[in-house]
C-alpha cells in the first residue's frame, strides 16, 4: 500500500496505474474507501466533475450510495439500484449495463466494497479524527447517529492488484 500525504500526488499516481491497467482491459473499477466522514463522497464528485490526469469527466463513472453519476457532454444523468442482499455480490452488474463504451474508469465509493469481489484500485481516505467528527457533525445532526459513526470500521476484504491511501 503506497502512501499520500496530498490529493495531487495521489492523482498522479492513479493515473499512472490507470494507464497502464487499460492497456490490458477495456475499463477498471477503483474502489474510494474510509471510514465515515474521511470525504470520500466529496473526492469522488471533484473527480467525476474535473476528471484527472489523463482522463476526461466523460469517460469516469462513480457509483456513490448505491447511485451511479455520468457526466455526459450535455446531460448529467443519476441511475440508482437497489443494492443486493446482504453478502451478495453483484460486481456492480446493474450498473454496468447503462455505461457507454468511452466510460473506462468506475469509481466505487463505499466505506465497505461489500458489492464488488475484486477492484483494480483500492484507495483508503484517512483524515485526523477531529477532523472528521466535525465534518460528520456538518453533515448530520443526531448525536447518536454521529457517535455510531465516530466507531464505525472500515472492512476491506476483496483482492487488488493496487493499494493507495491518502493520508490528510
Amino acid at each position: 500500500m503506497k502512501i499520500y500525504q496530498n490529493r495531487s500526488q495521489l492523482l498522479e499516481q492513479l493515473n499512472q496505474i490507470c494507464i497502464q491497467t487499460l492497456k490490458e482491459k477495456p475499463r477498471l473499477i477503483v474502489a474510494l474507501t474510509g471510514l465515515c466522514g474521511s470525504g470520500k463522497s466529496t473526492l469522488g464528485k471533484t473527480i467525476r466533475k474535473k476528471g484527472f490526469g489523463n482522463f476526461a469527466p466523460y469517460q469516469i463513472a462513480v457509483i456513490d450510495d448505491n447511485v451511479m453519476s455520468l457526466n455526459l457532454f450535455i446531460a448529467r444523468p443519476k441511475i440508482r439500484n437497489t443494492p443486493p442482499q446482504q453478502n451478495l455480490k453483484d460486481n456492480l452488474k446493474p450498473f454496468t449495463k447503462f455505461l457507454p463504451p468511452y466510460v473506462k474508469i468506475i469509481f466505487y465509493i463505499c466505506a465497505n466494497p461489500v458489492r464488488i469481489n475484486f477492484a483494480d484500485v483500492v484507495i483508503i481516505l484517512k483524515i485526523d479524527e477531529q477532523r472528521r467528527q466535525k465534518q460528520l457533525e456538518q453533515r448530520e445532526s443526531d448525536a447518536e447517529l454521529i457517535k455510531s459513526l465516530m466507531n464505525g470500521k472500515i472492512n476491506i476484504d476483496i483482492p487488488f492488484t493496487h493499494g493507495l491511501c491518502l493520508v490528510e
